[in-house]
């Protein structure tokens, strides 16, 4: 994929219709959102390109495998504290969930805890590994049709990989009960560590990262789907730390 579109698409995020070509990296071009800031790469790639990349990307992965397996488990509980007010005794979902390593940890603070993922050898080692937790895998969106629903959704360094905003807030606000939350960790956009060259920005590497959320953007992208911010956390480096809240 290279090149530069001809056509002027709407903003994924907040769906205004002022998205303008901004640089080109690694020979994908990027579009940004005059009105809340959002960046991605357009055309996104398509989902059997995204297949191909993650199914290379994870070739290390095996059923008895996973890289930093012990200091995995060990960060994952340690970070699970953080929602214990929210997973236990809870319906849990975690989207992306590689190895399983969060999944595990939410189901050991009581949670039913649920992950899927696209990388088939990742699930594999979860399922083999984890025996607490339940695991699909399958894009997003398929998941979203299964008809299952979560009182907390768990999104750590995801949303920066997806082509794409409409599977992943489909599948979301399908899952969503009533008054749930959803935590969304990845790249701020709009922080002020980001280098004023944005293009100098390590985080912006396509394919493997494909959008790119402000603050606003973020905001304006669930508020789409039904939910408000509930809580943000400060961070020293450029990224989201935030919870949303089901409130239609």
């Amino acid at each position: 994929m290279s090149g530069i579109a001809s056509d002027k698409p709407d903003c994924p995020a907040c769906m205004a219709t002022v998205a303008n070509y901004a640089f080109t990296k690694d020979d994908h071009a990027l579009f940004r959102c005059g009105n809340c800031g959002f960046l991605f790469v357009h055309p996104y790639p398509t989902a059997p390109e995204v297949s191909a990349y993650y199914a290379q990307r994870y070739n290390f992965v095996r059923p008895d495998f996973y890289p930093k397996i012990r200091s995995r488990r060990y960060r994952a509980f340690w970070r699970s504290l953080r929602f214990l007010r929210y997973v236990r005794g809870r319906a849990v979902l975690e989207i992306g969930c590689g190895g399983g390593f969060m999944v595990n940890a939410f189901a050991q603070l009581g949670a039913k805890a649920v992950g899927v993922d696209v990388s088939a050898s990742s699930i594999e080692f979860a399922r083999n590994s984890f025996p607490g937790g339940t695991f699909y895998c399958e894009p997003i969106g398929q998941f979203g049709e299964r008809g299952l629903t979560f009182d907390f959704i768990f999104s750590s360094e995801v949303f920066e990989h997806l082509a794409g905003t409409a599977d992943v807030m489909g599948a979301i606000a399908a899952a969503a009960k009533p008054g749930s939350y959803v935590y969304v960790s990845a790249p701020d956009l709009s922080h002020a560590a980001v280098p004023a060259d944005i293009r100098q920005w390590p985080e912006i590497s396509p394919p493997e990262h494909l959008q790119f959320f402000t603050r606003d953007a973020l905001i304006a992208c669930f508020r789409r789907y039904g939910f408000d911010l509930y809580r943000e956390f400060p961070h020293k480096k450029p990224a989201h730390d935030r919870i949303f809240v089901r409130t239609r």
